[in-house]
């Protein structure tokens, strides 16, 4: 490789194919990237299923969420009550905790791997609502000795004459 090889190099234009004519594909030299992605079919999980990006199976209806590549079953207003599952085979899905009973129906539309991924994300769910709900018992019991005691400390028939 000779220096006018090299020289040669220098003075390539990245948007010209092998042969010297520029590539004319709809995208024009100067455009966003993000222009460019637009332009993008856009993705969600079992799209193909979807229509007017809804997905209806076994009565069970999911909305195809395109920004986050997900779809989703329930109200997705309050995201406290979402679980946010990542599916294996790509993609997410979310699920409002009030609606998690409509996925039973709709169980033989996931794949295995994630029906896998859905059912242990369910189990978790369940295993750390427990574990609040036992705190908060906890924490409520605490309270109600504190108070029963407090009661006892200020009740005259309780107090001794110390003399």
């Amino acid at each position: 490789m000779g220096l006018n090889s090299v020289s040669g190099m220098r003075s390539m234009d990245l948007a010209k194919n092998v042969t010297g004519t520029e590539k004319n594909e709809g995208v024009t030299r100067g455009t966003s990237f993000a222009a460019i992605l637009n332009g993008e079919h856009q993705k969600c999980p079992y799209g193909h299923m979807a229509k007017n990006n809804m997905i209806e199976y076994n009565g069970v209806t999911f909305m195809c969420d395109y920004d986050t590549n997900s779809i989703c079953l329930g109200d997705m207003s309050d995201p406290k009550k979402v679980l946010n599952i990542s599916l294996p085979s790509g993609g997410n899905l979310k699920v409002n905790v009030d609606s998690i009973g409509g996925l039973s129906k709709a169980a033989g539309m996931f794949s295995p791997a994630d029906l896998n991924a859905i059912m242990r994300a369910i189990s978790q769910y369940n295993h750390f609502t427990s574990k609040l709900n036992e705190m908060d018992a906890k924490e409520a019991e605490t309270v109600e000795n504190l108070a029963a005691d407090s009661d006892k400390a200020q009740d005259p028939a309780n107090k001794k004459d110390v003399l």
